[in-house]
């Protein structure tokens, strides 16, 4: 904490003001003092934006200057790029090829330490979004903006502004909840520059639901949503998600029936709806999809990086797959050489007729399963390196897996077409630097998905017709069955039976719904399937009479959590350790 408190006031402000859908445009390119920007309002309002931004962004504007915590990568360490590695390179679905430096060989092995960068990404940048909620909630009390002379051009919006803040910092404390366990606390009660005291996870449940319980009627209407910022199904999405671990974070059974209730609210609403197509909410204008919840606005000019979707987008391209002979468009102009790919496990989670990618079908039109996106098989041969993509023991350097070395670089490995800076008319644009493709935190098909969960919990693992109902619902519109029909696309029969509704089953549908989007490690511990009792490409790092290879084992409890980084166990006397990684 030492590094962050010494942060955010260390760093200048910047300013920066929106028009009413968060695009994150600046006003000024100055860097104003603390003083100037506590002076107006479109220095309270900047303020506010940037515990959005925050989330997607490395610095106090665009590119790579003034990054906001210095001493690391600032691309590499951006909180939404830190995350999707804590939660995607270290599960079944993505192994990411590059920064061996920074631990990720590590999180593909899942063998971390409290030395290891990439977990203290995102653990710092969480306590950095939180200092700036904490301030934004002591600068906007009323006797405050009076003083500053700003009360009447803020009273009719700093309702919402604090309601949102104190949102941003319980999804935050959820985040570090989730990957770290105990974790020190501190809100803006607290003078800054006090140690945060450890709560347990418990206290930390605590908080985090009595706060979004109280906050909930406090954020701008569902049906007034404005996209990128955070709106009352946004905190019913997030207490249906933390109620749902509640054998997780707090050891309880009997908050089941709470995660329903709050699905039902957003299920029951009407205010949100399943796009007509999946990869609508991964294309540049799915700020119009009725379907995302809550979203981070990202802007190629404003708001960029290489953190955010610039990186999800760019990390997995290679040349090939955006030269102008494919016939693809990603209406990208970089990549970054397919430095992270797909494990061969989640791609088997779909049907075999449908993970093949084909020239002819580049949108994915003609699949049975709508969502199988990927870039790999015969029809990619001689495309990437002059080699195929084929979907075998694609990520050794062998085809004997006990040999040491793991393939680099593309062509091993599935790629994928899910994430793309076009928009939903599918027509060619001039292609740009960086991403306009905002992030989907949430989304209506998670919550079909948590409701059926939440029925079959609180009936010890057996699901009934209104928890079958939720998941055909994500079915249907992944095949184009039912109400989703379109004729102009494959239509098949994807509804599956009460019998094969199983956790097992769930789990599998958790990811072929939503991979890449930063809830797979999550799931898999919810499931008790992370360390244990589930095995994927890579996972655990096992000796032979040759040498230490990539395999598939069973690994310790103690990475169902990471470790807090070991500078903050030496800068802050309250906390402790997580067990076992004491060093």
């Amino acid at each position: 904490m030492k590094k962050i408190l010494s942060a955010i006031f260390s760093v200048a402000l910047f300013l920066c003001v929106s028009c009413e859908n968060l695009d994150l445009f600046p006003e000024s390119d100055s860097a104003l003092s603390e003083k100037e920007v506590f002076s107006t309002y479109e220095g309270y309002h900047g303020f506010f934006l940037k515990c959005y931004q925050a989330m997607v962004c490395e610095t106090q504007g665009s590119g790579h200057g003034g990054d906001d915590l210095s001493g690391w990568d600032a691309g590499r360490s951006t909180f939404l790029r830190a995350l999707y590695w804590s939660q995607e390179a270290t599960s079944d679905e993505m192994y990411n090829r590059s920064g061996s430096g920074y631990g990720l060989r590590l999180a593909t092995e899942m063998s971390w330490n409290a030395g290891t960068q990439f977990p203290a990404w995102v653990y710092y940048r969480c306590y950095l979004i939180i200092t700036y909620a904490n301030e934004l909630l002591r600068r906007t009390e009323e006797s405050e903006l009076k003083a500053n002379g700003v009360w009447d051009k803020c009273k009719d919006e700093v309702g919402y502004w604090r309601a949102e803040a104190r949102f941003i910092r319980a999804y935050m404390y959820y985040i570090l909840m989730d990957n770290f366990g105990d974790v020190g606390f501190v809100d803006h009660n607290v003078p800054n520059g006090t140690y945060p005291v450890q709560y347990t996870r418990a206290q930390i449940y605590d908080y985090v639901v009595n706060e979004l319980e109280e906050i909930q009627n406090d954020l701008m209407p569902a049906s007034a949503r404005i996209w990128g910022r955070a709106n009352q199904a946004s905190a019913w999405f997030l207490l249906a998600r933390v109620y749902l671990s509640c054998h997780i974070y707090a050891g309880t059974t009997t908050d089941y029936d709470k995660a329903l209730a709050y699905c039902k609210k957003i299920i029951n609403g009407n205010d949100f709806s399943l796009s007509p197509n999946y990869i609508e909410n991964f294309l540049a204008d799915n700020n119009t999809s009725r379907e995302i919840i809550w979203g981070l606005a990202v802007d190629t000019d404003h708001a960029n990086g290489s953190g955010g979707t610039n990186y999800i987008i760019k990390a997995n391209l290679h040349s090939s797959m955006i030269a102008s002979d494919t016939g693809l468009d990603f209406g990208i102009t970089e990549q970054w050489g397919g430095n992270h790919c797909l494990r061969q496990t989640f791609v088997e989670k779909f049907a075999e007729e449908d993970r093949d990618f084909h020239y002819d079908d580049s949108w994915g039109d003609k699949k049975k399963d709508h969502r199988a996106l990927f870039f790999v098989g015969p029809e990619t041969e001689g495309k990437i390196d002059g080699k195929n993509a084929s979907l075998v023991k694609e990520l050794y350097e062998e085809a004997d897996p006990t040999n040491a070395k793991v393939k680099g670089s593309a062509p091993y490995g599935a790629l994928y077409t899910k994430w793309r800076n076009v928009k939903k008319d599918r027509v060619v644009r001039e292609p740009s630097k960086y991403s306009n493709v905002g992030f989907p935190v949430m989304r209506l098909a998670d919550v079909y998905l948590m409701a059926a969960e939440a029925i079959m919990r609180a009936n010890n693992g057996t699901a009934d017709n209104e928890a079958l109902g939720y998941v055909n619902e994500v079915r249907q519109r992944a095949y184009c069955s039912g109400k989703y029909h379109q004729a102009d696309k494959y239509n098949a029969d994807g509804d599956i039976t009460l019998g094969e509704l199983t956790y097992s089953w769930l789990l599998d549908e958790r990811s072929r719904e939503l991979w890449s989007e930063n809830w797979r490690r999550s799931d898999l511990i919810r499931f008790d399937c992370y360390t244990n009792n589930y095995s994927w490409d890579f996972k655990g790092y096992m000796p032979n009479q040759i040498g230490n290879y990539y395999g598939k084992a069973d690994v310790d409890d103690k990475y169902n959590l990471f470790a807090i980084p070991q500078d903050d166990i030496r800068y802050n006397p309250n906390l402790k350790q997580n067990p076992n990684f004491v060093e």
